[in-house]
């Protein structure tokens, strides 16, 4: 909608079409245009969650860990160290031995230098299964 203002949408100018049976949001003019904001300083992206693609704005300092962590991720130092502190950041991880942090890390390193995120979320929900399987909080 060119040239519209986004607080026009709040009045029902940008909302659904007469035929689509879905009514135009109701939302407050300084909602939208703080998520307009959010959207001007970061990046509108497409996420997976539990299986179901949504919108989602990313803002520039995430972008920027992401890439920080990639980086790291592909140096033997942080590599070495990455088995250590899996599980301070996935707790159902402290339930693994050494040996199997490693091998989680391992596959989280290759999915990450992959690039795909599909790829790096299914190494976590992989390993997720694994520890609420072992914990009795899922069956197999």
């Amino acid at each position: 909608m060119a040239g519209a203002h986004p607080a026009d949408w709040v009045s029902g100018v940008g909302g659904y079409p007469e035929g689509m049976g879905q009514s135009t949001p109701e939302l407050p003019a300084d909602t939208l245009m703080s998520a307009v904001d959010n959207a001007r300083r970061g990046v509108v992206t497409h996420i997976t969650i539990k299986g179901e693609r949504v919108a989602a704005i990313v803002s520039e300092s995430t972008l920027a860990m992401a890439e920080l962590l990639a980086a790291l991720l592909g140096s033997e130092t942080a590599l070495g160290a990455l088995p250590a502190v899996l599980p301070e950041a996935f707790p159902w991880a402290r339930s693994f031995q050494d040996d199997e942090l490693k091998t989680f890390a391992g596959e989280l390193c290759d999915a990450v230098a992959g690039e795909a995120s599909e790829r790096v979320e299914r190494v976590l929900d992989d390993w997720q299964a694994v520890a609420e399987v072992r914990a009795g909080e899922r069956s197999t």
